[in-house]
């Protein structure tokens, strides 16, 4: 997930905390309910023991076919450069018996943030069983329901559910308290005003160190070696296994297969800027239309659920022709407003006043204002009745996001006692705001200014391990990662001709979390279970 500020009227969401995860967006300087969030740092005392392990037996069934296989459910330590213990990441693993003497697929797999626990993708999508929600993605009545999956992609691949240092039940190990660490600093709390040392692991280049140890660690301590691994990251996880993907080979001698990216954000140029800055505002405009034309707001677009991308072809067009060309020349004539205000549902007055650049916060409020609706960010389909219509921003956290984090959190916490028999008295963070709060942005920034990008890594990790499949996989409702700005970015990697066959983008009628729609969870299914069927 991604998590986004809208201190600035005219970037409010553009980002988000990717939090999803990847997905978590604020919206405003939003903070997730008091439930999940973590009030303070937390200290050793809070940290799981290395000994809590629970591993248990289960049957899992896709179509007529049953299989066995285990749930690990444990922690593992990882340390910094002195050999110090500096944090204790907790993970969900899913394996069955190798069979006809080859190595299954393992799986890692992230949520983003900064901040969010793995549960989004472990319980909405890929585990072998998840929490119900409706065809539609939207979320039913409380209590959770927690029901078999025979989509889960523990048919195809072992699965590892990571949660990075701070979130889920991972925390930072510190043992003396009196001591300032080495290279150590602080960051003040927005919530509370007060000033806290800064985990060893909160951080762009901090965050990749650390899950490359794990990554290592698990394959040692489990004997994994020498079978094919695959990495997963939902929004800014994504971000994070596009940096992994290099960081493994480079520094760790363990080269990716393949790598699956679900609403991924590669450069944060492309997501976050200013009222001068141009991809922002290009890579949301397909997605505009799609949530017009999917609320009856746009007759141009005649959208088709199965194939979303093809509805969208004119769309594309008119973001890098006439909509491109308006706003950068500042040119507001009538003919190119009154083209894109056709397109995306809204009056050509709005644009004009916006300068063009319509900010997703606006977009979400202004779309259905006659019927007093706003829509999610995460999810452009799915709408709420407005609670504030008087505004004309969204404020506040988004209230999916919310509605989702209570179920998940829910089945969560009874999931891992009642089914996988782990028992601690640890706190579940599903979503922690501190997390994003404290994470430091510039060690992931090469130079002095700009913004944080992982695209370099991706195309150093594709050069040294040419045969590294990627395939990435978005919503075409997300207004936090539009896909148009991944079509964009994948478009500047300027691979060798060879390499691009290796890189697969898929769009989905769907979100941010485009697994929550019944169709398209079996979609991605059986996408994914053709992206591993290729592997050498």
């Amino acid at each position: 997930m991604i998590k986004k500020f809208v201190q600035d009227a005219r970037i409010i969401g553009i980002l988000v905390t990717i939090w999803l995860c990847l997905p978590q967006v604020a919206i405003g300087t939003d903070v997730p309910e008091k439930a999940q969030v973590q009030a303070k740092p937390v200290n050793e005392s809070e940290a799981l023991d290395p000994s809590n392990r629970s591993i248990t037996s289960h049957t899992f069934q896709a179509g007529d076919a049953k299989f066995n296989y285990k749930a690990t459910a444990a922690s593992i330590t990882v340390y910094d450069k002195p050999s110090k213990p500096m944090g204790q990441i907790f993970y969900i693993a899913y394996t069955m018996e190798q069979q006809g003497g080859r190595s299954r697929p393992l799986t890692f797999v992230f949520n983003g943030g900064p901040g969010a626990a793995s549960a989004y993708l472990h319980l909405g999508a890929l585990g072998p069983q998840r929490v119900m929600f409706n065809a539609d993605g939207t979320v039913p009545p409380m209590p959770a329901q927690i029901v078999d999956n025979p989509k889960s992609w523990l048919a195809f691949t072992d699965l590892v559910f990571v949660d990075p240092v701070g979130t889920g039940y991972s925390r930072e190990l510190r043992y003396d308290k009196s001591s300032k660490r080495e290279g150590e600093d602080k960051w003040k709390s927005e919530s509370s005003g007060h000033t806290y040392p800064r985990a060893k692991a909160w951080g762009i280049e901090e965050d990749t160190v650390s899950l490359s140890r794990f990554i290592r660690a698990y394959l040692t301590e489990e004997n994994r070696w020498l079978s094919p691994v695959y990495l997963i990251g939902e929004s800014y996880g994504g971000f994070r296994v596009a940096r992994l993907s290099r960081r493994l080979q480079s520094q760790f001698s363990i080269a990716p297969t393949g790598l699956i990216l679900i609403s991924p954000v590669l450069d944060f140029s492309f997501i976050w800027g200013n009222e001068r800055s141009l991809w922002p505002w290009l890579s949301l405009l397909p997605s505009y239309a799609a949530v017009a034309a999917v609320h009856e707001r746009s007759n141009k677009i005649s959208y088709r659920a199965r194939d979303p991308r093809s509805s969208l072809a004119e769309v594309e067009r008119a973001a890098l022709t006439d909509y491109l060309g308006g706003l950068a020349a500042g040119s507001f004539e009538q003919d190119w407003l009154k083209q894109i205000s056709k397109l995306i549902g809204l009056d050509k007055d709005i644009l004009l006043r916006e300068m063009g650049r319509v900010p997703p916060a606006r977009f979400a409020k202004a779309l259905l204002a006659e019927q007093r609706r706003v829509l999610s960010l995460y999810d452009g389909s799915i709408t709420l009745v407005d609670p504030e219509p008087a505004k004309s921003l969204i404020t506040g956290s988004d209230f999916y996001l919310q509605r989702l984090n209570a179920p998940l959190t829910a089945a969560f916490n009874h999931y891992v006692r009642d089914r996988l028999n782990f028992k601690t008295d640890i706190p579940f963070l599903l979503l922690n705001e501190e997390v994003y709060q404290s994470w430091n942005w510039r060690s992931g920034i090469r130079g002095q200014q700009g913004f944080a990008e992982a695209l370099s890594d991706l195309k150093k990790a594709m050069s040294l391990n040419p045969a590294m499949r990627m395939q990435i996989m978005h919503g075409v409702f997300d207004l936090v990662t539009p896909y148009y700005a991944t079509e964009m970015i994948i478009k500047q990697l300027a691979l060798e001709p060879m390499m691009n066959h290796n890189i697969q983008l898929k769009v989905y009628h769907g979100g941010h979390m485009p697994y929550l729609h019944q169709k398209t969870l079996d979609s991605m299914f059986e996408d994914a279970l053709q992206f591993y069927k290729l592997t050498p």
